[in-house]
């Protein structure tokens, strides 16, 4: 691990760095294709074209030119829903907003949050939407999710999230694919902060078939005992769904105005996940492991992306990435349930 150090502060991890930051967004100088220059300001920043484009017009285009495709009265919209804040308030503004039909679809990997569970049944009560849940066998996701810790991934993966994130996300996507392709439903929604995974608000039914092959297939080499439970998994939709959309793009975003929200549907906070996620407790081990492999936290470029066009303020940011809001017990603990020595323990 290099330009990273976890300290201890009464129990709480903090995370310290040497290395040089760029001085208008948070980027670390190891990140990749940082490339300062003189004045210490990264390649990304120096670019200004990594913009996210929040546009209702896009959203509400993408929502009418898929409803000419669904079977009336069946579903407008399959809904990837972890239960968190950005997928809960994408319900929320899909029901309410845009007063589509949803199936909402969870894939529990076997680490949701404590409070999930109730937070998925008051919003989806509140707006009244149809729900799924699909839960993988264990020895598949935690398969999954050990190779994903061992397994080599390209740059293009370890920028942005773990790669145990991409892997399971990858399974979401799948698992999503086939769904709306079974139900008949043309379109697939996911709530996730702008600019976190893409800077678009629709993505093609391509893309998200190149996410599946770039997370999984590194899991398939490394764990070949896995690669039936993945076929399954992971076989081909067909023609739908056409792609999947983002109602979070159509509103100006902000975490505080989202938790406002949030609270009049009867969400409520989970107090046993890190600073980064709202219901995954696996999360926390995750991104300890990502530091100390790549000295750079995996929601750097995330974080950066928002100071960068005036959506968090630095200040912000640079606490949110050395105070990870996560007890050293609490990963150990995940570490033991999971099957592997905790990320601390490890010289």
């Amino acid at each position: 691990m290099s330009g990273a150090q976890f300290a201890d502060d009464d129990g709480t991890i903090v995370v310290h760095t040497d290395q040089h930051l760029c001085r208008r967004c948070v980027l670390p100088e190891n990140f990749p294709d940082a490339d300062f220059d003189g004045a210490g300001v990264c390649a990304y920043c120096r670019a200004e074209t990594d913009r996210v484009d929040h546009s209702r017009a896009e959203v509400e285009a993408v929502l009418t030119g898929s409803r000419p495709h669904a079977a009336p009265g069946d579903y407008d919209v399959v809904l990837l829903y972890s239960g968190g804040k950005d997928s809960s308030l994408a319900l929320i503004q899909l029901v309410k907003e845009h007063g589509l039909r949803v199936l909402a679809l969870t894939l529990d990997n076997g680490f949701l949050a404590q409070v999930t569970a109730a937070n998925m049944r008051s919003v989806l009560d509140s707006v009244g939407a149809d729900h799924i849940i699909v839960r993988p066998r264990r020895r598949v996701m935690h398969g999954v999710y050990r190779s994903a810790l061992t397994s080599a991934f390209g740059p293009e993966t370890v920028k942005y999230s773990t790669a145990a994130c991409g892997s399971c996300i990858g399974m979401v996507f799948a698992a999503g694919m086939r769904t709306a392709a079974s139900y008949g439903v043309p379109l697939l929604a996911g709530g996730w902060t702008p600019g976190q995974l893409t800077n678009a608000a629709f993505v093609s039914a391509g893309f998200l078939r190149e996410v599946i092959e770039r997370n999984i297939d590194p899991v398939r080499s490394t764990a070949p005992e896995l690669s039936a439970d993945l076929d399954t998994w992971t076989r081909d939709s067909g023609e739908l769904p056409r792609g999947l959309v983002n109602p979070l793009y159509a509103i100006d975003y902000t975490e505080a105005g989202a938790l406002a929200v949030l609270e009049s549907h009867g969400w409520v906070a989970p107090k046993d996940t890190d600073s980064c996620s709202t219901n995954c407790r696996l999360n926390g081990l995750l991104i300890i492991d990502h530091i100390r492999k790549y000295g750079y936290h995996p929601y750097v470029y995330e974080m950066a992306h928002h100071v960068r066009i005036g959506a968090m303020a630095r200040d912000e940011a640079l606490h949110k990435l050395s105070n990870v809001n996560l007890r050293s017990s609490a990963v150990g603990a995940v570490a033991v349930e999971l099957g592997i020595r905790s990320p601390l323990s490890v010289s």
